[in-house]
């Protein structure tokens, strides 16, 4: 006789609340729907953005 092990998954927020895994397997055949390159142009975006954002907060800190 073999035994097989089942396992059930389950997705816990950081509340420990289950998560619906239907939604989860949508958001993340969602995510994945788009490119590559669309989501390197995402965070090189995001990432100008912080940095100018930090180079104009030293800007404006230096002069008073």
């Amino acid at each position: 006789m073999f035994s097989e092990k089942k396992y059930q998954e389950t997705f816990e927020n950081h509340h420990g609340d289950s998560i619906n895994p239907d939604f989860a397997k949508w958001v993340v055949d969602f995510i994945s729907s788009f490119s590559n390159t669309f989501w390197i142009i995402v965070f090189l975006v995001g990432f100008l953005i912080i940095f100018i954002s930090f180079i104009f907060i030293l800007i404006l800190s230096r002069k008073k």
